[in-house]
């Protein structure tokens, strides 16, 4: 399956109406200009990125779906991006810039090669200045081959459906989007991709549980480097326990995401 076909199933699949199709091309000055880049987020624009596409809009008058905004959101319309890069180690950095220079929800999908990225995050409206934009927190799918994608990856890419979103508001649409990012994050630990619905934990709940998780994941391999470098037959013991308790804490996790 090549590149194009690939993405365009994705596309296809995602099912938006072609009144939201905007095929708007970005530049990379734009996002120069916008603020203040680093070094670090300079470098990974100019080698990394070959191209920046507004590929679709989706708001009240393009989709159908009920704006929301509130004293702490403002959801009016989603962007969909899509990214083409020629190298795919600093993807997570050029989405974190993105996500702060645009101050809509956006959906960002990354492309290389046959591989392809979905990244969404959390915005909420600055207390202290009504006209700024905070990225609460960040969900990304991370690379997905779409012509060899694992059990997990298949199930997510044909669950990630605009008519499988909910259409109360465009707060609630994003929403369905990024729960669908955590169940396959779950996926990863658990094998299974099982999408939000009423018998799966909330949203908060999934991520949450996710997060310990990894924590626990991290402090595991932690302590079993240093199991391989303790000489000490007590400490070697404590080590040893300490590994069981944090892989049955693991298992008990991954039942319940």
């Amino acid at each position: 399956m090549s590149n194009v076909r690939s993405i365009d199933n994705f596309y296809a699949n995602l099912g938006l109406p072609e009144a939201c199709s905007l095929g708007k091309r970005l530049f990379k000055k734009q996002f120069y200009e916008h603020g203040q880049l680093v070094a670090a987020d300079k470098k990974a624009f100019v080698e990394d990125i070959e191209g920046i596409d507004w590929s679709y809009t989706l708001k009240p008058s393009t989709i159908n779906i009920p704006k929301l905004e509130d004293d702490t959101h403002e959801y009016l319309e989603i962007a969909v991006l899509q990214v083409v890069l020629t190298a795919i180690e600093r993807h997570a950095r050029i989405a974190s810039f993105i996500q702060k220079a645009i101050p809509y929800p956006l959906l960002i999908v990354f492309v290389r090669g046959p591989h392809m990225a979905v990244h969404a995050a959390d915005k909420r409206i600055n207390r202290a200045d009504a006209n700024k934009i905070v990225v609460e927190a960040s969900y990304d799918t991370g690379w997905i081959d779409t012509s060899a994608p694992s059990a997990a990856q298949d199930a997510f890419l044909s669950d990630f459906r605009a008519t499988n979103f909910s259409y109360r508001n465009l707060y609630d649409f994003y929403q369905d989007a990024v729960g669908r990012i955590i169940a396959l994050n779950c996926a990863a630990h658990s094998g299974q991709y099982v999408p939000p619905n009423e018998t799966t934990k909330p949203k908060a709940d999934r991520l949450e549980a996710l997060q310990q998780m990894e924590k626990l994941h991290q402090e595991r391999v932690e302590t079993r480097n240093k199991l391989k470098k303790e000489k000490n037959l007590g400490t070697q013991v404590n080590l040893n326990t300490r590994i069981k308790q944090l892989s049955d804490s693991i298992e008990a996790i991954r039942k319940e995401i």
